[in-house]
């Protein structure tokens, strides 16, 4: 049985869009990320990510600004990784196939895991991911 994670500390999952955003220092976003990042930090939450989002964030790294700073944000990246087990997976395909709209198959899984681990602060600025949130 899986605990959840707000019974223990307050937490947060993070998204591959402020992960990257916390590297792009020319992306629009990136002052307010870091600003909510420290925040986080100082409130006490526990940040945590999936093993799908530091595959595609390392992916979008590499192909916007090369494969040497994806891998080295890869070195540095420090934040625990939920690994997605087939259950999540097929929860979250259940998910985008009843969704009247548009729904990334990132970000459902991304809800599932949430809801999985009890967690209802998220780290992003995604306006997409965001939305399905809702």
């Amino acid at each position: 049985m899986v605990t959840p994670i707000r019974a223990r500390q307050r937490a947060a999952f993070v998204d591959s869009s402020a992960l990257i955003s916390l590297v792009d220092r020319d992306d629009i976003t990136h002052r307010a990320a870091v600003d909510a990042y420290e925040s986080l930090k100082l409130d006490g939450y526990r940040l945590f990510t999936s093993n799908h989002m530091v595959t595609e964030a390392y992916d979008i790294l590499a192909g916007s600004h090369g494969h040497e700073i994806a891998r080295t944000w890869l070195d540095h990246m420090e934040l625990p990784v939920y690994v997605a087990d087939s259950g999540d997976l097929e929860q979250a395909r259940d998910r985008v196939l009843s969704s009247r709209n548009a729904l990334n198959l990132n970000d459902a899984l991304s809800v599932v895991i949430m809801q999985r681990l009890g967690v209802e602060d998220a780290f992003a600025v995604d306006p997409d991911f965001l939305a399905a949130l809702d």
